[in-house]
């Protein structure tokens, strides 16, 4: 019996995997240890693909990438402690696990670090802190870091305040789309701000911006073309 034992349960694993649209190797490969694995198993369970949406679930296989080290792992373990999907919530274990993988260079957990600072979740607000993990991730391409990072310059937090600094990382997202740059781009242009001041390129900037619904933007644009 004991020969047949672990063939029946390999079977009825497998089984339900496929019966539940789950793929019976990426279980196999997850369920031996390899960290990629067990986040694309998260992820399943966190979005409800191919399986019943189970937090608890997600936490699980989140959890075992992470404590191997694996940085997307530790970034998404994180974003469950922040929201409370599946753990009560509690920014400030949601800031050790992103830092984790922020300080492993990826980008998205840099963004979150740089953000948990900004507003003081978890850790004590700091925002020379913030703009210091901003940086990293807009260095690195992260466009809502980006955007982020511009508004420090315009303000001078965290860095000494810079329309110039400002008007080339806001520059960058609104080459990503991002309509809130877009609109700060209008603005910069419009009053002059880093750049000479230059209406035909504001209302450029404004319309892109109103394209993606930017409301801002949109009133920005009308109060210029009157």
């Amino acid at each position: 019996m004991k020969k047949m034992f672990l063939p029946i349960v390999v079977v009825v694993v497998f089984g339900l995997a496929a019966a539940f649209g789950q793929d019976a190797d990426l279980l196999h490969k997850a369920s031996a240890g390899d960290p990629a694995a067990q986040v694309k198993i998260g992820n399943q369970y966190a979005l409800g693909q191919g399986v019943a949406r189970n937090s608890r679930e997600a936490v699980k296989w989140y959890r075992k990438a992470a404590e191997q080290g694996y940085p997307d792992g530790q970034y998404r373990l994180g974003g469950l402690y922040d929201v409370g999907f599946g753990v009560p919530p509690d920014p400030a274990t949601a800031v050790k696990w992103y830092q984790q993988a922020a300080k492993q260079g990826l980008p998205d957990a840099e963004y979150r670090v740089g953000f948990m600072y900004d507003q003081g979740r978890g850790v004590s607000k700091d925002d020379t802190q913030a703009a210091k993990w901003y940086q990293l991730a807009a260095s690195a391409g992260r466009p809502q870091a980006q955007v982020k990072l511009g508004e420090m310059y315009e303000t001078g937090r965290g860095v000494p305040q810079s329309y110039k600094e400002a008007w080339k990382w806001y520059f960058q997202a609104a080459q990503q789309n991002r309509p809130e740059a877009q609109f700060k781009l209008g603005k910069f242009c419009e009053q002059g701000l880093g750049v000479p001041e230059n209406t035909s390129e504001a209302i450029k900037w404004y319309q892109l911006a109103v394209a993606k619904g930017d409301s801002e933007a949109e009133e920005s644009l009308r109060a210029l073309q009157k």
